[in-house]
């Protein structure tokens, strides 16, 4: 005999291990952050200059005036994007214990306004990178596009999780 009044309960625990969350998060957050810088870029002259003022926070002055692609700037500051994006979806990955969406959707938004906070008031104030390149709404629209990829990739990193398999 059943109740069918208990929980369902999933058959499988949660993993234990947080990777396919932080691949799935840092995976898609990284996709839309490049489509927006590259972008951004394409309206500012080149499709490359935003990536490349994002290397400013490792190489400094040296890739404010880089335009076009450079093989030096351009791929430091595509690392630059998938090694923030990496950090936002450990940072989504540890603080998400349950597989509530709401509670996860909260999570991102927590983290993804946070971000936004201290690249608006602590960044910023920087004379170089992408603090002098991009306005303040081409920042509120690469950090909504963030938290939207976030959630997306939040909800991908959950498929099947706690599904019987075959």
């Amino acid at each position: 005999m059943t109740d069918d009044t208990a929980p369902n309960f999933p058959s499988r625990p949660l993993p234990r291990h947080r990777l396919p969350l932080i691949a799935g998060v840092g995976g898609l957050l990284a996709a839309s952050s490049l489509g927006i810088l590259i972008g951004v870029g394409r309206r500012s002259g080149t499709a490359w200059r935003a990536l490349n003022a994002a290397a400013h926070t490792v190489i400094g002055e040296r890739a404010d005036n880089v335009w076009g692609f450079q093989f030096d700037v351009t791929l430091v500051g595509c690392a630059v994007v998938l090694a923030v994006s990496a950090m936002a979806g450990v940072a989504i990955a540890e603080l998400t214990s349950t597989r509530r969406t709401i509670f996860r959707t909260v999570t991102t938004g927590v983290v993804v306004l946070v971000g936004y906070l201290v690249h608006v008031h602590l960044v910023a104030r920087t004379s170089g990178g992408l603090s002098a390149l991009l306005t303040l709404g081409e920042l509120r629209v690469l950090y909504a596009g963030g938290a939207i990829a976030a959630v997306a990739g939040m909800r991908y990193a959950f498929l099947g999780v706690g599904k019987p398999s075959n």
